[in-house]
C-alpha cells in the first residue's frame, strides 16, 4: 500500500540524484518473464543516465542500483506482483512498492523523486481497502478502481490458531473445568480464553471465532493508521456481525459484501468489492467538479478557482489549494525560481525541469487538500489541472 506517509517520506529526500523506475507488471504466466526483461531494461537506462548526467562511474552507478537489480534474480518476488511496481532509490533510500494501479515503463533520473504515477492511489476518489475474512483466513488487500493487491499484514491464519493454542495452555497447566472465560484486551476485540473443552461444542467455536477476529481487528488496525480512505468488509453474515459489533475499523463502509469470500476469485473479489465504494467515489469526484465549475463560471467567485498550472502550482506550495483536478496522464513542464516566488511552463521537458500539475498535486496533499484525478473533458477547455482556493 502507499499511502500519504510514504509520499511524505519519499519528497523528504534531498539527496541528488535520485531514481524513480516504474514499469506495469502481471500476476502470472509467461508475461512474469518479460517483466524481468523490462526491468533489467529500464535499470541500464537509469545506469546511463547516472553516468552521462549525473557523472557516476560504472561501478557506482552498478551499486546504486543494485538493490532493484537484486530482484531480477529473486524469483519468490515476482510470483507476488500486482499491475505496477515502483521502485525508489537515492543515497541510503530503497523504497520498492507493489501498487494496483498500471503504470508506465518509464525512468526518471533528477534532483528529486517523481511521483506522478501513483497519484491514483494519492487522490481523495482513488484507494481504498478490502478486508476478506472467513474462519478459516483472513486478507487484507489495497485496491483501487484499476485493480487490487493483497497486503502483507501479518493477519493471523484461521480458528486454528486459537485452537491449537487452547490446547497447549491446557496440556500446560491442565486446568481444571470451568463454565465461564477468562476476558483481556490485545487491542481489538475483547479476547477469550476458554479451558475447558468439555463446554459446549458451539459455545466453545464462538468463544474462538471471537478471539480470532480480535486479533484480526488488531492487526488491521495497526496496519492501517496511516490510511484514510474506505474499508469494504467481505464475510458471511456470521462474521460480518462479530466485526460490525466489536472491531470499530476505521472506514469500515456501511455496506459490506455478504458472502465467503473464499468462494470468490480476485476478479470477483474485486469487483463486488469496488460496487460498495464507487458510488461514493464518483460523487465525491463529481461534486468537486461541479464545485469548481460554479465558483469558476460566477464572475463574484472566479477568482476563487485557476486552471493555470504555474499559478496552481504555486498556490499548493503557499498552502491556498483546497480542491485540485488533475487531468489524467497529462503533465505541464516548467521551473519553479525561488527568488522570484513564480513557476514558469515550458513547451517540453528540459534538464531540471518539473511537472507543474506533479507539484502542485503532492503540494496539495502534504497540505491537507483534496486532489480527484478526472478526465481531460471535465476540465475547462485546453487546462490541464484546475483548483479551487482556499483564500
Amino acid at each position: 500500500m502507499f499511502c500519504k506517509h510514504d509520499l511524505e517520506r519519499l519528497l523528504t529526500v534531498d539527496a541528488a540524484p535520485a531514481v524513480s523506475i516504474f514499469l506495469p507488471t502481471h500476476i502470472a504466466g509467461r508475461d512474469i518473464r518479460q517483466d524481468v526483461i523490462r526491468l533489467r531494461n529500464l535499470l541500464s537506462k537509469a545506469q546511463d543516465q547516472l553516468c552521462e548526467k549525473h557523472g557516476l562511474r560504472r561501478p557506482d552507478a552498478e551499486a546504486f542500483l543494485k538493490p532493484a537489480s537484486d530482484l531480477l534474480e529473486q524469483n519468490e518476488f515476482w510470483r507476488h506482483m500486482d499491475r505496477g511496481l515502483a521502485i525508489f532509490l537515492a543515497k541510503g533510500v530503497s523504497a520498492i512498492h507493489r501498487v494496483p494501479v498500471e503504470l508506465p515503463e518509464e525512468v526518471v533520473v533528477n534532483s528529486r523523486f517523481t511521483l506522478r504515477p501513483l497519484l491514483p492511489l494519492l487522490a481523495d476518489d482513488g484507494a481504498f481497502m478490502i478486508l476478506a475474512v472467513t474462519a478459516g483466513r483472513a486478507r487484507l488487500f489495497c485496491a483501487t478502481r484499476h485493480g487490487i493487491a493483497e497486503e502483507d499484514a501479518g493477519l493471523p491464519q484461521g480458528v486454528a490458531e486459537i485452537h491449537a493454542e487452547t490446547n497447549y495452555e491446557n496440556n500446560l497447566h491442565s486446568a481444571p473445568p470451568a463454565r465461564h472465560a477468562d476476558r483481556t484486551d490485545r487491542g481489538g476485540v475483547s479476547m477469550v480464553k476458554t479451558h475447558n473443552f468439555g463446554e459446549d461444542p458451539e459455545e466453545l467455536r464462538k468463544a474462538h471465532l471471537i478471539e480470532y477476529l480480535g486479533r484480526v481487528a488488531g492487526r488491521v488496525r495497526d496496519h492501517l493508521k496511516p490510511f484514510r480512505g474506505p474499508l469494504v468488509l467481505v464475510a458471511d453474515e456470521e462474521i460480518q456481525g462479530h466485526l460490525r459489533r466489536d472491531a470499530h475499523l476505521q472506514g469500515m463502509q456501511e455496506e459490506g459484501v455478504v458472502t465467503n469470500p473464499d468462494a470468490l476469485d480476485i476478479d470477483d473479489l474485486h469487483r463486488r468489492a469496488y460496487a460498495v465504494v464507487r458510488p461514493m467515489f464518483e460523487q465525491t469526484r463529481r461534486t468537486a467538479v461541479e464545485r469548481f465549475n460554479a465558483l469558476n463560471g460566477d464572475r463574484n467567485t472566479a477568482e476563487r478557482t485557476t486552471t493555470r498550472a504555474e499559478d496552481v502550482m504555486v498556490a499548493a506550495r503557499e498552502g491556498r489549494v483546497g480542491v485540485l483536478l488533475v487531468a489524467e496522464n497529462e503533465k505541464v513542464w516548467g521551473h519553479f525560481r525561488e527568488d522570484y516566488h513564480r513557476a514558469f511552463p515550458l513547451h517540453h521537458a528540459t534538464d531540471g525541469a518539473v511537472d507543474l500539475v506533479e507539484e502542485a498535486a503532492t503540494e496539495t496533499l502534504l497540505r491537507g487538500g483534496e486532489v480527484h484525478v478526472v478526465s481531460k473533458e471535465e476540465l475547462p477547455s485546453g487546462a490541464s489541472t484546475a483548483a479551487i482556493l482556499r483564500f
